[in-house]
């Protein structure tokens, strides 16, 4: 999938990358933070790259900000993003509330892929579904979600979501059911809820993609090619309409 010289008449499509984590030097930061602005391969459009924010490691934080990134009030640009957003300890700022649940927003990007780190693992992960119970381990706050039903009380949404398409093929990752009931797989359930919520038959774009430990520098150019890969499968994938299952 090499980059060429992009032309401004020809269409595109805009992924966002959040990397997500909690260590102080993350590999999913030193991919996201990587990867170009745009690329293109054979059969793909122009694929614009926008990168986020760190995101804290903290589920409030998480619950609230992350349904702005996805379904904003505002109304959103004519263009398309992909956001990538690596995990951090600092808090967003006070004008950062939750969003309105009856808003009528519409997705502010194409495809979002989420990346995080998981470290007793050697190899690439692609996470086929997220969970919306059980996250009992604290967070950087020291706080936990035990008990919780607010996803269960407000939207009644499942207790697994599944993306909406599959790339399983041409794409050097292992396929994985397990995202860790920790803030990866939390990320991950609050940004397919929001497209479940508002239509549960509908395609969500987003994908998760767990990355191995290390930080050496063939370590992340391996990582920029595997996230360029996956990126480029989500969106051929959504132009040919290989839909996957989402749940319900």
């Amino acid at each position: 999938m090499g980059s060429r010289d992009l032309d401004a008449d020809t269409p595109k499509e805009e992924v966002t990358v959040l990397p997500f984590g909690n260590n102080r030097i993350n590999p999913s930061h030193l991919i996201a933070s990587t990867l170009p602005t745009s690329f293109t391969g054979e059969n793909l459009p122009n694929i614009n790259i926008i990168s986020a924010t760190p995101i804290p490691v903290r589920y409030r934080v998480v619950r609230d900000l992350v349904p702005q990134l996805v379904l904003p009030q505002t109304p959103p640009q004519a263009t398309a993003d992909v956001k990538i957003s690596p995990g951090t300890n600092t808090l967003p700022s006070e004008e950062l509330l939750p969003m309105d649940p009856l808003a009528d927003s519409q997705p502010r990007f194409d495809f979002i892929l989420h990346i995080g780190m998981a470290a007793p693992r050697k190899y690439f992960t692609m996470e086929t579904c997220a969970h919306r119970d059980g996250y009992v381990a604290k967070d950087d706050a020291g706080e936990t979600l035990e008990g919780d039903t607010y996803w269960r009380d407000n939207f009644k949404s499942p207790e697994v979501l599944r993306p909406g398409f599959d790339v399983d093929d041409g794409v050097d990752v292992r396929p994985s059911t397990d995202a860790g009931r920790y803030l990866c797989d939390f990320i991950y359930y609050t940004s397919l809820v929001e497209y479940w919520r508002r239509d549960p038959e509908m395609m969500a774009p987003v994908m998760f993609l767990h990355v191995p430990g290390r930080i050496e520098d063939l370590d992340i150019e391996m990582g920029r090619k595997v996230a360029l890969g996956l990126i480029g499968a989500m969106v051929g994938s959504a132009r040919t309409g290989q839909e996957g299952e989402v749940g319900r």
